[in-house]
């Protein structure tokens, strides 16, 4: 079979993306409670445990697309699927507090390192017409990653550590295979860009990083894809972080309810693989602006969901499909945006996407001292409706 066959370009990305976020960054949540009991931890080492993990994604997503300027993509998504293995690995066998917050800031980093470099190896493995399905394809990854660690979970029960034996093995197995798929020269596949696109790439390898995003930050377009990022970020991230904690208490969900919500979440991540189709069908702006408002309902929705598990199921399936597809959508639009950089727009996009995950949670605790938890997902929900304010302003419809 073909190294760049849509098997093995889709199947590789999907799998690291699996691997490096699905497991290595948002699995942690889901194991917190079975990890403060076994480690006698208090909320607040947890939460310091948590925020290493996303600081070090934030140094990761910088450090990546200077990797791939200096190197290839290769390099940062093989690193990715390292860090993602060990740490992993080290969280598994951790004996004491430190082992464990090392194992889990080391495999935060990995989704980091892996993730900006795939815009660069599809733009290059890819044909231009095939570039927005494969991309949307391989992002959905993070809800197979989710789907996974749920039932593992539920296996492994008080053995959670075997869990995160199998994670590792997985991560492993990504990582091998994108070492022989992900190209290993800078423009490796230059073939398929135009003389344009290719003279554009050249110039940019010579142009400053700070002077290339300086460039960029004139741009109106640019400026309203990265505070929608952020913003993104900031109203998700409440969702992630306190969603089982506000249904166990509304709902008195048991541990099991807990993880079966967890996995509808994932399930449903799957369907955001369609956004490179919808994209193409009916433009960026107006699949943004439907899932948006789509995923500002879900948010508030669990603010009522003590009326039974129709609204719980409900609120899941929406919040997974819509978040898998409105990062797939801030991904292509990034690519469209950065053609000449692909994993630069990339990595900026996805590293304020972060940053606003990272700060959300603080303001939602304090939030809750002032409102409850019900109050700060009203407020959260009325918030991500600004991101309707920051659609495009041009039509986009291929990365």
């Amino acid at each position: 079979m073909r190294r760049n066959s849509p098997f093995n370009i889709v199947g590789a990305g999907l799998l690291i993306v699996a691997s490096t976020y699905g497991l290595s960054r948002y699995t942690y949540g889901l194991f917190v409670p079975a990890i403060r009991d076994d480690f006698n931890l208090d909320q607040a080492t947890v939460g310091a445990i948590g925020s290493a993990s996303y600081l070090g994604y934030l140094l990761a997503t910088l450090v990546s697309p200077l990797l791939v300027r200096r190197f290839s993509p290769r390099l940062p998504i093989i690193l990715g699927g390292m860090t993602a293995t060990l740490g992993m690995l080290l969280v598994a066998l951790a004996g004491n507090p430190m082992w464990l917050a090392l194992g889990v800031t080391l495999a935060g980093c990995s989704p980091g390192l892996a993730y900006p470099p795939l815009s660069d190896a599809i733009k290059q493995l890819c044909r231009a017409e095939k570039q927005s399905r494969y991309y949307a394809i391989i992002n959905s990854g993070t809800s197979f990653g989710v789907m996974v660690s749920g039932p593992l979970a539920l296996m492994a029960g008080p053995r959670w550590q075997l869990a995160w034996l199998c994670f590792a093995f997985i991560a492993l197995i990504a990582t091998v295979w994108n070492l022989f798929i992900m190209p290993g020269a800078a423009h490796e596949g230059a073939q398929r860009t135009s003389p344009q696109e290719h003279a554009d790439v050249l110039r940019t390898d010579q142009e400053p990083m700070w002077v290339l995003l300086k460039r960029k930050l004139k741009d109106r377009m640019v400026r309203r894809l990265l505070l929608g990022a952020l913003l993104f970020g900031l109203v998700t991230s409440v969702y992630w972080t306190f969603s089982v904690e506000l249904i166990a208490g509304e709902n008195s969900l048991s541990a099991s309810g807990s993880v079966i919500f967890w996995m509808i979440v994932g399930i449903a991540g799957v369907a955001g693989g369609l956004a490179g189709e919808l994209v193409t069908r009916f433009g960026l702006a107006k699949v943004l602006k439907w899932a948006t408002l789509a995923i500002a309902t879900s948010i508030a929705s669990l603010t009522i969901a003590s009326d039974g598990m129709l609204m719980l199921t409900m609120s899941a399936v929406v919040f997974g499909a819509t978040f898998i597809l409105i990062t797939a959508l801030y991904g292509i639009w990034s690519v469209y945006c950065f053609p000449e950089a692909p994993s630069t727009g990339f990595g900026l996009t996805f590293f304020l996407i972060s940053a606003g995950q990272l700060i959300s949670p603080t303001l939602a605790g304090a939030g809750a001292e002032l409102w409850k938890m019900t109050g700060v997902f009203q407020v959260t929900a009325i918030v991500c409706l600004g991101i309707l304010l920051l659609l495009p302003s041009q039509d986009v419809r291929n990365m």
